[in-house]
């Protein structure tokens, strides 16, 4: 028996009423009913609402419609739903809400067909957003509520129905829509009153009739796009809400870091700043409460040296696209490893990975490969003065350790003054001030390098405007996508905003933390490479290309890009809205691609502060959450990661939110302040 639940209330915090709001002359309520009984695998519909006074109007439309209603409890919900499943005798349920006017009775069938094929205990078309949102649809077993039901004892869990389901111990898959929208154009549900008159105005351009699904409202909207400007807000807010009012004030428990402290301590003897990268030395997080070393790590998860565990948003400072240890690519390595990896001449693998680098990323003719970021942004640089015959280079962002760029940084030491002169850095988004300094010494530059994109996105045209005055100035672009490249789709920064570069750089994800890197365009520049010195014993070891061959399977032949996007943008809805309820939402914002978003941490006169960076990063260390600044999402961050990083958000957000009452709340750091490199972006 499988059973359609409509959740309803019309207690909306947002909008109190809509979900008996007329549209075309009846109830929206009514509407959902009609189209959830339309959907041929669903047996039988009720309304699941609550035995609150407010709710009688539902339970009198019931009775007069002659609709099944089952009222149950206010804030337990799941229990609300396990009831009415119980006593409707349901084998299946399928739960949509009724703010989705829009509900497809065809889109409930797919996702039901979907789950009565077998292997799940859930399906929906929520994992992922491919639908617009609006058409959410939810299904699976009562065995699995039941459970649910019986097992779930967090605030969060009960107030809301499938959170458990999707905490990692039941089977799930997502259905995909045919006709895909991009994540976030297109919201169809009824949260503000401006929803609702859009969807009025969907219904009378239909002329009230019903029978018309999700693919005709997206054909009209591909012909009036004037209907479809709907404000964009966050989904599950009241999910997130929960997650806060759950949450325990206080400092979490201090973590063991015995063995950390006694590995620093023999570092110290040995290494100079104890890490090989600045960004991962100890003083980057607060010192005596955060580990020092790492053991292992598998997927999303690491473990330190003290055997303490975390969910890593760092991920060895983003290469890990895939996760740590994926079984695909370390089987592929070790297939590699066995046959050599380091030859004498050239190996195919070479020529396979130049060919496949130059069939996904637009500006690739031709490619040369090095082993990290710098080697390549510094073969650009160096390819791009061969081939103008200049010396100067303007520079936008981060483009690695070499002479070239650092000396442009307040990390210059060692770099002559001769060299720093010939770089000159440029805000992004700023054309007046590029066209400035290009004009300062015209006829001078060599190239413009520039991260296409990081955490704020190109003003309108502004990409292409670099382009045509890079272009007319004699100089060469140059994309940076080091960072950008994969993480924002296989054809980089360049494909999704559609300006080509002259070169392109590309690494990190390239090999999912084994080292790759490669300088990529067009061929005439390219040939430079033939004259130039760019030479290195280990740009040709295979063993790294073979990891790149494997991951670029991965990406192109599965959904792990856009689960990354998805999760990374409940992750960043959510720790923006966690933010508002603590009352710091001027001080902790998550900005960016969901992909790679940035956290970034304000004093109340809006400045950055290093000593709230380091209050939270003190808090979340404690809840087994291992971050710098941004989310490096993986395609192994899954919902449970996702879940329990933002309850973690949730405490610590309430916690830092009381400790800034205190006139010095610096007396709550039980270690020293997280102490910055330098900042470019």
């Amino acid at each position: 028996m499988i059973l359609g639940i409509i959740q309803a209330r019309m207690g909306s915090t947002r909008f109190p009423g809509k979900t008996l709001a007329e549209i075309s002359g009846k109830p929206m309520l009514w509407h959902v009913v009609r189209l959830a009984r339309a959907a041929r695998t669903v047996n039988e519909v009720v309304v699941a609402t609550t035995c609150v006074a407010s709710d009688d109007p539902i339970a009198s439309f019931c009775l007069r419609e002659g609709i099944a209603c089952f009222r149950g409890s206010e804030h337990d919900v799941l229990d609300r739903f396990y009831q009415a499943s119980k006593e409707k005798k349901a084998d299946v349920i399928v739960r949509v809400t009724a703010d989705c006017p829009l509900i497809d009775s065809e889109v409930i069938d797919r996702v039901v067909t979907r789950f009565q094929e077998g292997g799940s205990d859930y399906a929906s078309n929520t994992l992922r957003y491919t639908y617009p949102d609006g058409l959410d649809t939810e299904v699976f077993s009562f065995v699995a509520l039941e459970r649910a039901w019986s097992e779930s004892v967090k605030l969060s869990e009960r107030e809301h129905v499938t959170p458990y389901l999707l905490g990692g111990k039941f089977r799930t898959v997502n259905v995909e829509s045919e006709f895909p929208v991009p994540l976030g154009t297109h919201r169809w549900t009824v949260d503000y009153p401006s929803d609702l008159e859009f969807v009025r105005k969907i219904y009378a351009e239909f002329s009230g009739n019903g029978g018309f699904g999700y693919r005709d409202v997206l054909d009209l909207l591909n012909t009036r796009p004037d209907l479809a400007a709907i404000p964009a807000v966050v989904s599950n807010e009241g999910y997130y809400s929960s997650l806060y009012r759950q949450a325990a004030v206080g400092p979490a428990a201090r973590r063991s870091t015995t063995q950390s402290q006694a590995w620093l301590a023999r570092s110290r003897k040995v290494i100079p700043g104890c890490a090989q990268t600045f960004s991962k030395s100890n003083n980057q997080y607060v010192q005596g409460v955060a580990p020092v070393f790492l053991q292992r790590g598998k997927g999303c998860r690491v473990w330190d040296v003290d055997g303490n565990e975390y969910i890593d948003y760092v991920q060895g400072l983003l290469p890990n696209i895939l996760g740590y240890a994926n079984e695909e690519v370390n089987r592929t390595v070790s297939a590699q490893l066995a046959e050599g990896h380091s030859f004498s001449l050239p190996h195919p693998l070479e020529v396979e990975l130049a060919e496949r680098l130059t069939r996904l990323i637009p500006c690739a003719e031709m490619v040369r490969f090095g082993k990290n970021g710098s080697d390549a942004t510094s073969g650009a640089v160096r390819a791009a003065r061969a081939f103008t015959g200049r010396e100067r280079i303007a520079c936008s962002g981060y483009h690695g350790w070499q002479d070239w760029y650092i000396g442009s940084t307040t990390r210059y030491a060692g770099v002559p003054n001769a060299v720093r002169a010939l770089t000159r850095p440029f805000p992004y988004n700023d054309l007046p001030a590029l066209e400035k300094l290009l004009q300062e010494h015209s006829g001078e530059f060599a190239a413009v390098i520039m991260e296409p994109v990081n955490f704020v996105e190109p003003a309108p045209g502004y990409l292409q405007a670099v382009k045509e005055m890079t272009h007319r100035h004699g100089a060469l672009l140059i994309f940076d996508e080091i960072c950008s490249g994969f993480h924002f789709g296989l054809g980089g920064a360049q494909k999704r905003y559609g300006v080509i570069p002259d070169l392109a750089c590309f690494g990190k994800a390239m090999g999912n933390g084994f080292p790759i890197a490669c300088v990529l365009g067009r061929a005439d520049v390219m040939k430079v490479f033939e004259e130039i010195f760019f030479s290195f014993t280990f740009a040709g070891e295979v063993s790294s290309m073979a990891a790149a061959m494997k991951v670029l399977d991965i990406l192109e032949g599965t959904d792990a890009l856009a689960r990354m996007e998805a999760n990374g943008r409940v992750l960043q809805d959510g720790f923006n809205t966690l933010a508002k309820l603590a009352g710091l939402a001027g001080r902790l914002t998550c900005e960016g691609h969901p992909s790679w978003s940035l956290i970034r941490f304000h004093d109340t006169e809006g400045k950055d502060s290093l000593l709230l960076r380091s209050l939270v990063s003190q808090e979340l260390i404690k809840r087994g959450i291992l971050t710098l600044v941004t989310h490096n999402m993986t395609a192994a961050h899954d919902h449970l990661a996702v879940q329990q990083t933002l309850e973690a958000y949730a405490a610590t957000m309430k916690t830092v939110a009381a400790w800034l009452e205190d006139p010095h709340p610096e007396r709550f750091l039980e270690g020293e302040m997280i102490q910055p490199v330098f900042r470019v972006r």
